[in-house]
């Protein structure tokens, strides 16, 4: 006999609930979400993050009001429970904020599920939309909750003072399914008409979510990691598992002009050769040295810069170098970058082990002949390292002086991809880490300088 679904406590509550959908506020609206998220705790939440976010457009405000019996219209008709907040951070790619409550409903799993189930719907008319979540790189509990849901882990990172956050992505879709919400109605769910397992999904889901995202919100100091955080728009290199946003090969965001992404530089057979050659001759890898600003003199320097390089690429020289000439003139246009007569191309190839990093710094102080950077990402498959970012920050040339921009763009490590930027612009190598310790699993690129006559 099948045991009967039962009432939940917050049933009665539950009962005057609606879920409303805004795509516009006005000030009755305006003051009903103050209120609510005052007597949530975090009053700061709706100046700080929910209304600017609002204004950036693409964003939308589901809300679990209680009306008024009467007037049910005017200031005050409105009691808002329950606020979850949408927002686009590419193309077709969102992200959801936790489903806000106050202490009294924290565990009201029917009032969470309804809105997040009426959030997921109007995402999914899109059959390509993704919803996205930032989720910090050694979580646990996050990272278990989250794939239990069909989310995958993907290499697209985001980084902030407190920690390094990897990109979570499921289809809408799916995680409508996923959660067992596809066929349920949203009275049912405010009303606790669910069986257990999906009750339980969703409690755990929507309980992980909320938590690990408190601290973002509640902690005063930018240093306090967040197991989840809040999605940016456009803080990412490229779409989801490297898919290209431009045309062909090249990948392309808001911040494509900072540094320019070509995928597939190699072919496969060629990666293998060159990765070959690397291991090869690991005995001829020396230590890398810097040239401090105004010496003529290289020095090796672990303060600064802590990898191994070598300097004889062997045949992959000629290869690299023509590579590098076929690509030149659309990455150049792509950057903005004027067009200048090419000169030689240096190579050089870096190995990067554990914890070996290479702090801030410039190729080009404009008293030598570099114009643009190229690094060439490659590495042992399945890729046995993590961290080693290159962070680019942007520099334009004012009255003759480099001057820095706020724009930096985040570029993630990936086999066969080749990044051109300016040489004057700063980057630097995040640390990286190699648990193995072992000189394969290493984090590998070809660095290459191009010179102007």
């Amino acid at each position: 006999m099948t045991e009967p679904i039962r009432r939940d406590f917050f049933t009665e509550r539950n009962g005057a609930t609606r879920i409303e959908i805004f795509d516009e506020l006005g000030d009755t609206a305006k003051a009903a979400l103050h209120a609510f998220f005052r007597r949530s705790g975090a009053p700061h939440l709706m100046d700080e993050v929910v209304l600017p976010q609002f204004r950036d457009g693409d964003s939308q405000i589901f809300a679990a009001v209680r009306d008024r019996p009467w007037p049910p219209w005017g200031l005050g008709a409105r009691n808002i429970t329950g606020v979850l907040q949408t927002h686009l951070v590419s193309d077709g790619c969102w992200g959801l904020s936790p489903v806000h409550v106050a202490d009294e409903d924290l565990t009201n799993t029917g009032l969470c599920a309804a809105l997040y189930k009426e959030a997921l719907e109007t995402l999914a008319v899109d059959p390509g939309a993704e919803v996205h979540y930032l989720v910090a790189e050694e979580s646990r509990l996050a990272d278990l909750v989250m794939r239990r849901v069909g989310f995958e882990r993907t290499e697209d990172v985001f980084l902030t003072e407190a920690a390094r956050y990897l990109t979570y992505r499921a289809p809408a879709r799916e995680l409508l399914k996923n959660l067992g919400l596809a066929g349920a109605d949203s009275v049912d769910l405010l009303a606790g008409a669910v069986d257990d397992e999906v009750y339980e999904r969703n409690a755990a889901f929507h309980g992980t979510v909320y938590l690990g995202s408190r601290a973002e919100w509640t902690a005063d100091r930018v240093t306090v990691p967040s197991e989840i955080a809040r999605l940016v728009r456009g803080g990412h290199y490229s779409k989801p598992a490297g898919v290209p946003t431009g045309t062909g090969r090249f990948e392309r965001d808001v911040l494509a002009e900072v540094a320019q992404g070509v995928r597939e530089l190699l072919t496969d057979a060629e990666q293998d050769d060159l990765l070959r050659y690397v291991l090869d001759s690991e005995t001829a890898f020396t230590p890398a040295t810097i040239q401090p600003h105004g010496s003529g003199a290289a020095v090796v320097d672990e303060r600064v810069r802590s990898s191994s390089v070598l300097h004889d690429l062997g045949r992959f020289e000629a290869l690299f170098t023509d590579r590098i000439k076929e690509q030149l003139d659309t990455v150049r246009a792509r950057l903005g970058h004027p067009a200048f007569p090419m000169g030689r191309i240096e190579l050089q190839v870096t190995a990067n082990g554990d914890r070996d990093y290479f702090g801030m710094h410039r190729d080009s102080d404009g008293g030598d002949t570099r114009e643009l950077t190229f690094v060439y990402f490659f590495s042992a498959e399945p890729r046995r390292f993590s961290g080693g970012e290159l962070r680019v920050f942007e520099t334009v040339v004012e009255d003759g002086r480099v001057v820095p921009t706020d724009r930096s763009q985040t570029i993630v490590p990936r086999p066969n991809l080749a990044v051109f930027f300016p040489s004057r612009h700063d980057h630097e190598v995040l640390p990286v880490r190699v648990p193995g310790k072992a000189f394969a699993d290493s984090r590998f690129s070809v660095t290459g300088w191009i010179h102007r006559k």
